[in-house]
């Protein structure tokens, strides 16, 4: 995996009106920690979209540099990041400061590979899991972990334990757990309880109405 740059600032000014003051900005809070004592920084959210857009995707290592201070070159990899719910924006960065010859675990997204005959037949496909959580160095990290499904039937089920992964990469999720299946389609035409039900309440009803009509036509004739 590519190791990738990242400028940052130090950061005095802590709290929820310093962070909205950064966002307006166009800045972001953000924290590293790891080896480290912890410090506060300045993120441009901008250039940090930038590795995550790249090949290394969301677990990229970065050689993050703060600005003003002495050998703080630091490789790092963002443990979590906060996003706004409405414009999917970064609002905050926590990074993880990391030792290259120590492994460490990630979780890697899982993409699926390959068109499914059960799908062509008009099965549902069912996602269960989208990522995996490994071990491994971190210039090991996978960017991606490939789910091949082009012999998915109807009915089949891929587990974790069907995947292949690289020999310097440990897995750490439960072998067992499955990954992505296909359902099969629901029949429009089958008749469900709830329509049964109404069948049956809708039978008593129309036959008291078919009562009540030749009432009405009984007293109509007796009063002729």
């Amino acid at each position: 995996m590519d190791n990738l740059a990242l400028e940052v600032e130090p950061r005095q000014d802590t709290g929820k009106s310093a962070a909205r003051r950064l966002r307006r900005e166009g800045k972001v809070p953000g924290v590293v920690y790891g080896i480290q004592e912890p410090s506060s920084v300045t993120v441009n959210p901008k250039e940090l979209e930038k590795i995550f857009s790249s090949a290394a995707g969301t677990n990229a290592i970065i050689q993050l540099e703060i600005t003003g201070q002495v050998k703080a070159v630091r490789p790092v990899i963002v443990k979590e990041l906060q996003r706004d719910a409405m414009s999917d924006r970064i609002v905050h960065a926590d990074f993880l400061e990391i030792r290259m010859d120590q492994k460490i675990r990630v979780n890697v997204p899982l993409i699926l590979d390959g068109e499914s005959p059960g799908i062509k037949l008009g099965g549902i496909l069912s996602v269960l899991l989208r990522e995996l959580e490994v071990e491994c160095l971190p210039n090991a990290i996978p960017s991606e972990i490939l789910v091949d499904i082009s012999a998915l039937e109807t009915g089949d089920v891929v587990h974790v334990r069907d995947l292949t992964l690289p020999a310097d990469v440990e897995l750490i999720t439960d072998a067992d757990d499955p990954i992505v299946t296909v359902i099969a389609p629901v029949e429009d035409d089958e008749a469900t309880p709830e329509d049964e039900d109404a069948a049956e309440g809708a039978a008593p009803a129309a036959a008291k109405s078919g009562d009540a009509e030749a009432a009405s036509d009984g007293g109509e004739k007796s009063g002729d």
